[in-house]
């Protein structure tokens, strides 16, 4: 049977009965095997089947780190024919409060420690919390008990409200659970995204985007099926997010990989079970991460960086600085290993174009993954030929079944077949995907348009700016100008107006420029670049 026959919970059985005493989960010190992965999430399927009375087509809220209950929640859930709401650890009561009425969910499982911040706001929130904490599944007694006695206070506090039930404690229920198949027609994932337009959605994901790009793990990796079994990835991005839940989570176990959980980015989180496990294999991140690795000696200095095959990045541009750095110090390790950038988005649930070592071309954001067709379209919806900038659009068996509550929206956002990304840029002779920008991004200036992103990726190659962002200003002459506002370690204007005069069009290069200590993000951890636009409008009083 093929992987996109299955379910999620179906793909990791499989993955499970082929090498059960393989290591799945690397934790801190912790090894958890695939048998003993499984029967943990068969005990939980039984609990939320027997004990909460999940059901079919009911909805679980899980707002956790990487932490195996994480794992072990989205297969247990998918087992029992139920949906996973994965919702972002650091939202506030309120947002978690209405992402759990909206989807109708039957019980939330959240971290003991973000709860205890919030506690006087939790204890009116109306559903059946579940409190996870970081350290259930230290098996080294003395690591677990330095973290139980520094959250003491905070466990009494929250063991004193009768309202919170603790993952740490449930009783294992007798009872088997009964498998429930869900149909690739039928939402086995909620996942929250800004979407195509901007507006904050909530994407639909059936089985079958998850198993098919997993089943693409070899072709991403250049590796055969074999070749990847026993080296585990290292999963740094969270499972709220698509790339995370797929790309570090799901893919590696389908796989027999094992993933390395880190519930928290620190570069020594890295480095340390890199040099425990040895044969990591692979690292999906964001660039910001990898920008902090090649300065830590830590991982620089890692003599095991050499056993890396292939590392990711994505969620937001890669610039070439950060790129060119980390690859040289792959080639000072003698390691074949090289950081490729990918583009997709939660709609299609993750990569959908990627670099390689078999494809890759400098600036671009990688080549077409088989089975998945991408399209360049103007503002009347015609094709554009190669090396002409429009709306990327994608054509994928990864696509969502559609927003949720939403069938206006899922209507419209595809376009004979195709989706509608809301991102603008093009595809080359060869077929190499080009990013320029978020359609909404655009800047006219003097009736051109220019590029936010492609402005900020040209002053970041600047060795002493460490992040930027560009905004629209008004401007007398050119009805719309650019404002640039960079955190960096010195503040020369006149090298990053000559940075950008070498290498923009005229209209692109920034009127103003604004050095700033450091720059909002959204909780997606991107630059939030709608804060600062309203802030500037503000200012000038528009």
């Amino acid at each position: 049977m093929k992987l996109t026959d299955l379910t999620l919970y179906q793909a990791f059985k499989r993955a499970a009965d082929a090498n059960p005493n393989a290591t799945a989960i690397y934790y801190f010190s912790t090894k958890i095997s695939y048998g003993k992965l499984d029967a943990q999430i068969e005990r939980m399927a039984s609990i939320l089947q027997n004990d909460y009375f999940v059901s079919k087509g009911d909805t679980v809220l899980i707002s956790l780190p990487n932490i195996p209950q994480t794992i072990i929640l989205l297969y247990a859930v998918n087992k029992i024919g139920a949906i996973c709401n994965m919702v972002h650890p650091h939202t506030p009561m309120a947002g978690m409060q209405k992402f759990y009425n909206e989807s109708n969910c039957k019980v939330a499982f959240l971290l003991d420690r973000k709860v205890y911040k919030q506690i006087n706001d939790y204890k009116k929130f109306d559903g059946n919390i579940v409190l996870c904490d970081i350290q259930t599944y230290f098996f080294d007694k003395a690591l677990r008990t330095v973290y139980d006695l520094a959250s003491k206070a905070q466990k009494r506090a929250l063991s004193t409200n009768t309202r919170f039930n603790f993952y740490r404690k449930f009783k294992t229920n007798k009872t088997p659970s009964q498998e429930i198949v869900l149909t690739h027609n039928e939402p086995c994932v909620l996942l929250h995204s800004a979407s195509t337009t901007g507006e904050s959605k909530t994407i639909m994901l059936s089985s079958t985007p998850f198993n098919y790009t997993a089943e693409l793990t070899p072709e991403i990796m250049c590796m055969s099926e074999e070749e990847l079994i026993g080296k585990p990835l290292i999963s740094i991005l969270p499972s709220f997010h698509g790339f995370g839940l797929c790309m570090s989570m799901h893919a590696p176990l389908v796989n027999r990989m094992g993933i390395v959980l880190i519930p928290k980015y620190r570069p020594s989180q890295i480095s340390r079970p890199m040099r425990r496990i040895k044969v990591c294999s692979c690292i999906c991140a964001v660039p910001t991460v990898y920008k902090t690795l090649i300065s830590d000696n830590g991982f620089a200095k890692n003599k095991y960086i050499k056993n890396l095959c292939s590392c990711f990045s994505g969620g937001d541009s890669l610039s070439s600085v950060i790129k060119e750095n980390f690859d040289n110090l792959m080639v000072k390790h003698k390691s074949k290993c090289r950081l490729f950038e990918g583009y997709g988005l939660t709609e299609v649930l993750s990569v959908s174009a990627v670099n390689t070592h078999a494809h890759h071309k400098y600036g671009s954001v990688g080549y077409p993954l088989k089975g998945v067709s991408f399209r360049i379209l103007d503002d009347d919806g015609n094709i554009l030929e190669p090396n002409k900038i429009g709306e990327i659009s994608i054509k994928s068996k990864t696509s969502m079944i559609g927003y949720y509550n939403n069938p206006e929206s899922s209507k419209n956002v595809y376009e004979n077949g195709y989706l509608r990304t809301g991102d603008v840029g093009y595809i080359d002779e060869d077929g190499f995907v080009y990013f320029v920008s978020r359609k909404k991004r655009v800047i006219k200036v003097s009736g051109v348009a220019v590029f936010p992103n492609e402005i900020e990726s040209v002053i970041s190659r600047l060795s002493f700016v460490k992040n930027c962002c560009a905004i629209e200003i008004p401007d007398e002459k050119t009805i719309h100008a650019v404002k640039v506002f960079v955190v960096a370690s010195s503040e020369d204007k006149e090298k990053i107006i000559d940075q950008c005069k070498k290498n923009l069009i005229s209209w692109a290069i920034p009127k103003e420029i604004e050095f700033v200590d450091k720059l909002p993000y959204t909780k997606y951890h991107k630059v939030n670049f709608e804060k600062l636009q309203l802030e500037e409008n503000k200012k000038r009083g528009i």
